[in-house]
């Protein structure tokens, strides 16, 4: 009989071995109740990594086609389904929901990531400018009258967000009731089948032709770091930002590779010593960046950032964002630029030349 201990899940992950200049592909095999990984060199029909415990940064909601995981000082990338029962176990559970937050409802764009997020995993986002003929066709997948509301996705910023769950169109309906949300007019709007979602997603998520809405004037850049994405802490933190009056002009998500991270550092580097336990934190999942506009953008946000000292900035400034919401020196909350010419570099390295 097989232990219930013993049921895992299959993935094909790949890891760019910087020697040899080389992609290498495992077999990786996840065990969901002991919370453990092992790694079989496909190429060689070998154990590279016998079963081991995983990192207290890797959470069993890391495990998805599309995520990058760090696991021993390796950086995996998650490429495809290991066998036929790991594909079906995902495609049945879980459902990806593609949802549209307009300009119209900027001041509830963090209430509205709260939502959702306490529910579903926010997987990928992006803002961008919706042109009429866009706008006609997101009214057209999700059947609404473009007459009445294509100026929502024609006028400002449109955000762009797709999460993932168990049962999620379901969770969004019930959210929608139980908070008593889009029953005037609505805050976001979001795709009620896989079909719609699916279409979404490749009108707005996967196609790079639309205009992002970043405007690289008056700006500085904020990183959410990856830790407080997974702990669904993005919401808030957006939350906290909007409400202190700036304007959030652009948002994305990324997943920064070691040698982009410890590029966009840089300036750090020789200069804190925990420099690569910054890079390292940078690397373990979803990082989303913000271009926010402001007068004096970079030292007036540095002080909505709070101390980089975590401990002085939650005994001496316990109302900013990392007095909240960081945990230590290297798990923050958020990145932020430090300098005035920085705001600018930062925002077009995050929002130019990473894809």
């Amino acid at each position: 009989m097989s232990n219930k201990n013993d049921e895992c899940l299959l993935f094909i992950v790949e890891w760019f071995d910087p020697m040899p200049m080389l992609i290498r592909k495992y077999l990786l095999k996840y065990y969901i109740e002991m919370h453990q990984v092992e790694m079989i060199d496909i190429k060689n029909k070998k154990q590279f990594l016998k079963k081991s415990p995983c990192p207290p940064e890797v959470s069993s909601s890391d495990f998805f086609v599309g995520s990058k995981i760090y696991l021993y000082s390796r950086e995996l990338n998650i490429v495809d389904y290991g066998d036929l029962k790991t594909k079906s176990k995902f495609n049945y559970v879980l459902q990806p929901v593609v949802v549209v937050l307009t300009q119209s409802s900027y001041q509830h764009w963090g209430r509205i990531f709260q939502l959702l997020n306490k529910e579903l995993n926010l997987i990928k986002l992006k803002s961008i400018l919706v042109s009429a003929t866009t706008g006609n066709s997101i009214c057209e997948v999700l059947n609404l009258n473009p007459r009445q509301v294509l100026k929502e996705f024609t006028d400002g910023v449109t955000v762009v967000v797709l999460f993932q769950g168990e049962d999620a169109f379901t969770k969004i309906e019930n959210i929608i009731q139980q908070e008593s949300i889009n029953s005037k007019q609505p805050l976001f709007y979001h795709a009620s089948s896989h079909g719609q979602s699916s279409e979404l997603q490749r009108i707005l998520l996967d196609n790079n032709s639309h205009p992002s809405s970043v405007t690289y004037d008056n700006c500085t850049c904020c990183v959410v770091k990856p830790h407080a994405t997974k702990d669904k802490q993005f919401g808030f933190i957006l939350d906290h930002i909007i409400a202190q009056g700036y304007e959030v002009s652009a948002m994305k998500s990324i997943q920064f590779e070691k040698a982009q991270a410890e590029e966009f550092l840089e300036v750090y580097k020789g200069v804190i010593p925990t420099f690569n336990d910054h890079v390292t934190q940078l690397c373990l999942g979803t990082s989303i960046a913000l271009e926010i506009r402001a007068q004096e953008a970079v030292q007036t946000f540095r002080e909505t950032a709070g101390p980089w000292d975590i401990d002085m900035a939650k005994e001496l400034r316990p109302d900013t964002i990392r007095g909240k919401y960081g945990y230590d020196n290297i798990r923050s909350a958020i990145h932020c630029s430090d300098l005035p010419q920085d705001g600018l570099i930062d925002c077009e390295y995050c929002f130019k030349l990473i894809n």
